[in-house]
Parts: structure tokens; sequence; C-alpha cells
């Protein structure tokens, strides 16, 4: 019996985390953490810190031990790293894809940890059109619920089965089955690929395959 070509599921609506898919912005981070530990007098490293990137950075500080002054450390931490939002640069083939995707009327939204306003400054610096993003705050619970991306779909009117979410973390992948929709991993970001990812990314451009 003759081989056959394993057919790629297509999509319409591509959700896409910021940090790891879209840019690079971990020297951005190392930058706010440091910052963070010199004033507030934090043992812990960068290291521990980043373990757990794409989580709320509420959730973070959390994980590696950090239970006082959380609300200083946080605004401090945005304001760090929104002084130095040029240390965040986006990965190659990012901006072009982006432009071809809006060219072509395919839909794409942000979903993401990152604080709103940083969020948006950032795509604002790069011109980066996108279709709606979607962030934690106070009443929106951040990764790994399925919050953000039913507000998404719900608010840009796409089905489950014809959108995905690209993340580079389990995070992303748990949020995506938390969400019941397909998960595409990018192999290029923060992440360590495991084998319950089923589709991946070598490069953002890649994602030109599962255009519908």
């Amino acid at each position: 019996m003759p081989h056959q070509k394993k057919i790629l599921k297509k999509y319409n609506f591509f959700l896409i985390d910021l940090d790891g898919v879209l840019f690079d912005s971990e020297k951005n981070m190392l930058a706010a953490w440091n910052q963070c530990k010199r004033k507030f007098f934090l043992k812990q490293s960068f290291k521990q810190y980043f373990t757990y990137v794409g989580l709320p950075l509420k959730e973070i500080l959390k994980k590696i031990g950090i239970n006082k002054n959380v609300k200083n450390i946080i605004s401090f931490y945005q304001v760090s790293s929104e002084k130095k939002l040029r240390l965040i640069n986006p990965y190659k083939t990012v901006i072009e894809t982006l432009k071809y995707l809006k060219k072509n009327k395919i839909k794409f939204s942000i979903v993401t940890s990152k604080n709103k306003l940083r969020a948006l400054k950032l795509i604002k610096l790069h011109k980066i059109k996108i279709n709606s993003i979607h962030c934690s705050s106070k009443n929106k619970p951040g990764k790994p619920s399925r919050y953000l991306i039913d507000e998404a779909i719900k608010k840009n009117g796409y089905i489950r089965k014809k959108t995905c979410f690209i993340g580079d973390t389990e995070i992303d992948w748990l949020t995506a089955q938390n969400a019941k929709i397909d998960f595409i991993f990018a192999d290029y970001g923060y992440g360590k690929k495991l084998n319950k990812y089923k589709k991946s990314l070598k490069k953002f451009s890649d994602i030109l395959k599962f255009i519908n």
C-alpha cells in the first residue's frame, strides 16, 4: 500500500502568545528582575523566575516563594520593563509574516500574561495590527485558565475547531487543552519541546503551513 502523506489541519483564526513566540523579551525580563532584586532585596534568581515564564507575574512570585510586597514588586517590575521596551525584539520572520496574514485577511489575536498597557505599547512600537488583545487582570484569570481564549473566540466570532493557540511553554499547552482548541508549539521559544506537542513551528513563518 503506497505511503499516504499526512494532511495538515488548517485554521482561520490564530491566537498567539507574545513572549517567546512573537518577541524575544528575555533581556528585558532579566533587566527588570535584577532591578527588583536590588530594590526589594530578593534572593530568588532570574533562573528561578524564568522557570515559570508564561504565568501571570503574581503567580510567578507565588511559585518562587515571594509573598511579601507582592503589589509593590509587580508595580516596580512593570515600570522597569516598560522603560526598557527596546530590549524586546521580534523573532526573525515575525513582522513580515504578520503583514502577510493581515493582507490576506487571516485573523490573529494576542493572548498573553503580559500587562496590557505594556503589551499594547510593544505592539504599537513595532507597528503590528492585531484583531484583538487579551490579557489577564484582576477580573480576568490568566493562563492556564481558558478565560482569555474563550473571550478571544467570542469577540471575533470564530469556532473552536478552526482556531488554534500558538505558544512556547507547557502552560500554553495546558491553556489550549482547557479551552478545547488545538495547540501549536513555537520550537524556537523559551519552553522545552515535549512529545505531547503534535504540531510545531521551527520559525514563526511556518504558521503559513496551517492557513486555511
